[in-house]
């Protein structure tokens, strides 16, 4: 039983990131395209499961450049609050367009009109294709309600990023990873007795290191576009967990990420979340990404069930925008180490802030 949900959770998984990775020579319209949708009101309806099943699902990586020109503040936040008291169904699929707290509410509600469009219509996209596929693998309802409400409350919490991303794009990544750590649970049972100032804060530790790789298309302050691609280095130690960690993974992961870029930089610093069969969440100050992962573990399978938060750091190790080429890594160990060690020779040893530090 365990190896037959274990397979059918890597397809589901390998199924969401897969009906996009065709896409990338594919037309721009919107962030995520049915091909055999009509008419694009209807795409932004509510996800159906009576959708043929020969409708074909791709990947854009263009930017959403309007929302709905007739966005009606009032009618959202009316209709988001109506939601937030009603009980999500096991029988039928349920539409998240608002958030499920009033916090992520009052939050959202700081960006204007044109944002909260455009957040809104890039969100919608991604929920109405996870939904899809979800319904394709004959998962319930209930299911499907369950993993559409983790998705959309990660967004609402990234919805500055989402809404003001100027790029937008895919990633594929390799990584190895190991850990061991006990549950928030035990951990809080034993902060109160002595053998508790033995245990690190985050209950124990993991350690992820993977290399990947994105291609993205940037819109720059005068509104025209490049593609960039881009090798990265990823390091990951645990923050916290609450089911507890005991894994030793290689893997692979496919993903879409929206980011906020102001100027060039060698690393982005981001919290990691891993919830299972939801997938991978990563986010920033700068960044929101999600991600479908499969791979080996030992025990077998046992990633589905672990819900953990990583410290990651992301070292972009080469980038292609246009036709030009840079080493983001190695400007940033010239600006940090080597011309730290001159200033220390040359001042006799007092400390000199480096311009250009990584952040």
């Amino acid at each position: 039983m365990a190896i037959r949900i274990l397979f059918k959770s890597l397809l589901l998984l390998a199924a969401v990131s897969l009906t996009g990775a065709q896409a990338y020579a594919e037309d721009d319209a919107n962030l995520l395209l049915f091909e055999s949708a009509p008419s694009q009101a209807e795409a932004a309806k509510a996800p159906r499961t009576d959708m043929p099943d020969e409708a074909v699902i791709k990947l854009d990586l263009s930017e959403v450049v309007e929302g709905e020109k007739d966005f009606n503040r009032k009618a959202f936040v009316e209709r988001a609050r109506a939601a937030m008291t009603a009980d999500i169904p096991n029988d039928k699929l349920f539409e998240f367009e608002g958030p499920r707290t009033e916090a992520e509410l009052e939050k959202v509600l700081e960006l204007s009109d044109a944002e909260i469009a455009k957040f809104l219509a890039k969100k919608s996209a991604f929920l109405g294709k996870f939904a899809r596929v979800l319904s394709f693998f004959r998962v319930k309802p209930g299911k499907i309600n369950k993993a559409l409400n983790e998705l959309n409350n990660r967004f609402y919490e990234s919805s500055h990023v989402v809404s003001r991303s100027n790029v937008k794009g895919g990633t594929m990544m390799v990584s190895i990873g190991a850990g061991l750590a006990l549950p928030q649970k035990v951990m809080e049972a034993l902060r109160g007795r002595s053998i508790g100032r033995f245990i690190p804060e985050s209950g124990g530790f993991f350690y992820m290191l993977g290399l990947g790789a994105g291609v993205s298309r940037q819109v720059g302050s005068d509104g025209k576009s490049k593609m960039v691609f881009e090798i990265f280095m990823d390091v990951e130690r645990l923050k916290k967990t609450l089911t507890g960690v005991a894994e030793v993974s290689a893997a692979g992961t496919y993903g879409l990420v929206f980011e906020k870029r102001d100027g060039t930089f060698a690393s982005q610093k981001n919290t990691t979340m891993y919830g299972g069969a939801t997938g991978v969440f990563r986010q920033g100050p700068n960044q929101f990404g999600w991600a479908a992962s499969t791979g080996m573990s030992m025990p077998p399978g046992i990633g589905i069930f672990l819900v953990y938060q990583d410290h990651a750091t992301r070292y972009y190790l080469f980038r292609l925008e246009g036709l030009r080429a840079s080493i983001p890594a190695l400007r940033g160990f010239k600006d940090n180490i080597i011309s730290a060690l001159r200033n220390y020779a040359h001042f006799g040893g007092k400390v000199v802030t480096c311009q250009g530090a990584l952040f």
